[in-house]
């Protein structure tokens, strides 16, 4: 009888030990390409054709949503899903001046403004919590996805609750704009209807804390 002892397999990279999604590459690709087109298609929107929908595009509101759309849309990790919101919200900033300079002729001292500033702090806030947010609606875990969701609606809904009822004189049909988005961000998940009755019932408190939140920091929009 032999006693030679067979090696162990070497042990191969499953599915569940690589990060999921495209490359990081192609994700930090599509997230400037995403900033370029949102801080441009804003600036012209706004400007050319204002509207509701076009002061909602224009907010702080319109533009976390576009970083949990992002996320959702990625299908990559919550990690991923964070740095790839704050790059395309970053770049949207510099890319709003930067359209703002070609088409409105401001003085290119605009690029590196306060109010620039300031955006690109709100950049890398809404980009570190509506990015994986957005990935975990879009994710397999249940109750992740019912979380995840809940934080996109709650945005939404909570910007409608304080325009509505701020002390902000006339409001035109934002509110009914924000509303809106919320209910096609619920009905886009409604292949799992469990995920979607819960994330609606969080999102009911959730809204409210999103409203104090943006009173007390005098976010109007």
């Amino acid at each position: 009888m032999s006693t030679d002892h067979a090696l162990p397999p070497t042990p191969t990279a499953t599915p569940s030990s690589a990060y999921a999604g495209p490359a990081t590459p192609a994700v930090l690709t599509v997230a400037v390409a995403a900033g370029v087109v949102l801080g441009v298609v804003d600036l012209w929107w706004s400007t050319y054709h204002p509207s509701a929908w076009s002061s909602v595009a224009n907010s702080c509101a319109g533009w976390a949503a576009c970083a949990f759309v992002l996320g959702a849309a990625l299908r990559v990790d919550a990690l991923r899903a964070a740095v790839a919101a704050v790059v395309m919200l970053a770049v949207a900033v510099e890319a709003y001046y930067a359209a703002e300079v070609v088409l409105q002729f401001s003085d290119r001292t605009v690029l590196t403004s306060p109010v620039a500033m300031e955006w690109l702090v709100l950049a890398g806030v809404a980009g570190a919590v509506f990015g994986p947010a957005g990935a975990w609606a879009s994710g397999r875990s249940p109750v992740l996805a019912a979380a995840g969701l809940a934080v996109g609606v709650a945005l939404l809904l909570g910007d409608a609750w304080q325009l509505a009822h701020g002390s902000y004189g006339a409001v035109g049909g934002e509110p009914r704009v924000l509303v809106l988005l919320a209910l096609a961000m619920l009905a886009a998940s409604l292949r799992r209807p469990v995920v979607t009755i819960a994330a609606f019932v969080l999102s009911l408190p959730l809204s409210l804390v999103v409203a104090a939140a943006f009173t007390a920091g005098g976010v109007y929009m």
